[in-house]
């Protein structure tokens, strides 16, 4: 029979989980509705190719955006979407 520290500390672990799930359920109904917060948006407008690498492997506008040149990547790491250290601009190539 499990300690009552044990189960206070199996609760505090469940709590976490539970507001991590809250705040993927928010950004989700946001998204949804269209409202997502200036933080959540892409910086700029998506291309056709990163849309559709964003439909075809279900990832994030994040893991095709180049931070360092802040544009879209147009070459994908030959491994992704396991890694994306790969991914580059034009400018990374330059």
């Amino acid at each position: 029979m499990p300690t009552k520290a044990e189960l206070q500390a199996r609760v505090e672990i469940l709590e976490k989980e539970n507001a991590s799930l809250k705040g993927m359920l928010a950004r989700a109904e946001r998204e949804l509705s269209g409202k997502l917060l200036p933080e959540e948006l892409p910086p700029a407008d998506i291309s056709d190719r990163v849309s559709w690498w964003m439909k075809y492997f279900r990832a994030p506008w994040e893991a095709f955006w180049c931070y360092d040149h802040r544009r879209w990547c147009d070459e994908l790491d030959s491994s992704f979407p396991y890694f994306a250290e790969g991914n580059s601009c034009p400018e990374c190539r330059s």
